[in-house]
C-alpha cells in the first residue's frame, strides 16, 4: 500500500469517528467514557496521520533533489 494510499485510509476513519463522536455527543444521556474513547483513537490516527505526512514529504523532496 503506497504512503498515500495509507492517508486515504486514515482519512475515512477519522472521519467515522468523528461522526460516532457526533452521533453520541448528541444523545440525551451521552456516553462520556466512549466518547473519551473516540477522541482518543481520533487523535492516535491524527498523529499517524501527521507522521506519514512527514514521510511523503520527504520522499518527495529527496525524489526531486
Amino acid at each position: 500500500m503506497s504512503i498515500q494510499a495509507h492517508l486515504t485510509s486514515l482519512a475515512e476513519k477519522r472521519t467515522s469517528l468523528k461522526n460516532q463522536i457526533a452521533t453520541e455527543s448528541a444523545r440525551p444521556m451521552p456516553d462520556f467514557a466512549l466518547i473519551t474513547n473516540l477522541k482518543k483513537q481520533n487523535l492516535a490516527l491524527k498523529q499517524e496521520m501527521q507522521h506519514y505526512m512527514i514521510m511523503l514529504n520527504e520522499k518527495q523532496y529527496n525524489a526531486s533533489s
